[in-house]
């Protein structure tokens, strides 16, 4: 990807609130975001201008978002996919990983979204391990400074420190 041009997502998902509730995040991750709600459209679209990265809904109708998946990669380029769904799935699932997509459950907040997106993109084809959530492993935005840690936690923080000094032999 060049620094300059920001990847390309296209997004499809026949509800309106999901296309911009993943659009939204995308954009403010910095992804130049299309939005398509069907089956269709999305294809053409696919096809004039081929994404950096595919967000579908399972469900588009008669069709599902594993075809577009498979449309995309049969133009020859690299295509990282995510594959969203309301439901676990275990054959959905499967067949999803076996394309090298990225299956998630929604709904999935903009972090865990975000972090699907990039995870897929940053994945090795070679890797044929699948990526299964949690897709953010973070627990916080930012790390706390210690004075505004409180005491209690300060302390078990300072006897983990202990244990993991232990364990290096540094103290006995």
């Amino acid at each position: 990807m060049n620094a300059a041009v920001p990847p390309s997502a296209l997004i499809v998902d026949p509800l309106a609130a999901d296309r911009v509730a993943a659009g939204s995040a995308l954009v403010a991750a910095g992804f130049h975001v299309t939005v398509s709600d069907t089956f269709a459209s999305a294809k053409d679209r696919m096809a004039a201008r081929p994404p950096t990265v595919l967000i579908t809904d399972v469900r588009l109708a008669e069709y599902n978002g594993i075809h577009l998946v498979i449309r995309g990669l049969a133009h020859g380029q690299r295509l990282a996919a995510v594959v969203t769904s309301e439901h676990e799935d275990p054959v959905l699932r499967d067949s999803a990983e076996k394309l090298g997509a990225t299956f998630a459950v929604k709904p999935l907040n903009a972090r865990e979204l975000v972090a699907a997106v990039v995870r897929t993109l940053l994945r090795d084809l070679a890797d044929q391990v699948a990526l299964r959530p949690p897709f953010e492993r973070r627990s916080a935005d930012r790390r706390t400074s210690w004075g505004s840690v409180p005491p209690v936690q300060r302390r078990l923080a300072d006897r983990r420190q202990g244990i993991a000094r232990y364990l290096s032999g540094t103290i006995n």
